[in-house]
C-alpha cells in the first residue's frame, strides 16, 4: 500500500489520518533497506521516521502534549494524502536538524547528514512518483540543514499552516515554536540515550 492511499470511505477523520501516517512512518523506515544503511545507521533512521510520526500525530490527530499544539486540528479536514506527505517530511528533515546538533555515540552527524537526506528524499520521490503532479514540496528553506532547530520549527509553522491556509497568529506564534522546540529536542534527547544504551 502507498501511504498516500489511505483516503477510504466510511471512517472517521481522525483514523484515516492516522492510518496515513501510521503507513507514512513504515514507508519511510523501508529506506533504511534500500538506501542499505549500516546497524547504527538503520537505527538512527528509524528513530528519525518513529520521531516525526509521533509529532505529526500530535498535531494533526490527537494532543497529548500541550507543546505540541500549533492549532491546526480545526483544519485536519484540508489533509489530503499530498499535504499529509509534506508535513511528514518536513518532520523527518526536521529530526535531522535535531540530529545535527545532538550527534549520536561520538559520531560526527555532519559525516551522516548527506546519507540522511538523500534518504528522506528517496522516500519522498518514492511515494509522489504515482501521483500526477509536476513539482513536489520543497524544504521550508534552502538552507534548512543549518538552521538551528527553534529556526527550522517557525519555518515549519508558517509552512504548515499555509498549507492549511491559517492565518498565522504572530504573538501565539512565539509561544507555540518555543515550547515546541523545547519539547522536541527534549523527546529526540531521551530517544538517543536510549538508543546509546541498547546499543552497549
Amino acid at each position: 500500500m502507498n501511504a498516500l492511499d489511505w483516503l477510504l470511505p466510511g471512517r472517521s477523520r481522525s483514523a484515516k489520518l492516522m492510518e496515513g501516517i501510521q503507513t507514512a512512518t513504515a514507508s519511510a523506515a523501508s529506506q533504511a533497506e534500500m538506501s542499505r544503511f549500516s546497524r547504527r545507521e538503520s537505527a538512527l533512521w528509524q528513530m528519525f521516521c518513529s520521531g516525526a510520526g509521533e509529532v505529526v500525530c500530535q498535531l494533526l490527530v490527537k494532543n497529548q502534549d500541550r507543546r505540541l499544539d500549533w492549532g491546526v486540528r480545526s483544519r485536519r479536514r484540508k489533509v489530503d494524502g499530498y499535504r499529509l506527505m509534506t508535513i511528514y517530511w518536513w518532520m523527518l528533515l526536521y529530526h535531522l536538524v535535531l540530529y545535527r546538533h545532538q550527534g549520536f555515540d561520538g559520531h560526527d552527524p555532519q559525516d551522516d547528514l548527506p546519507l540522511f537526506r538523500e534518504a528522506a528524499q528517496a522516500f519522498l520521490q518514492r511515494e509522489l512518483d504515482p501521483l500526477p503532479i509536476e513539482h513536489g514540496p520543497s524544504p521550508w528553506t534552502e538552507r534548512w540543514d543549518r538552521q538551528f532547530a527553534l529556526e527550522s520549527a517557525m519555518g515549519i509553522y508558517d509552512n504548515v499552516h499555509g498549507l492549511l491556509g491559517l492565518h498565522v497568529d504572530l504573538t501565539k506564534r512565539i509561544n507555540r515554536v518555543s515550547l515546541f522546540t523545547t519539547a522536541t529536542e527534549q523527546e529526540f534527547g531521551k530517544a538517543i540515550k536510549q538508543l546509546e544504551v541498547g546499543g552497549r
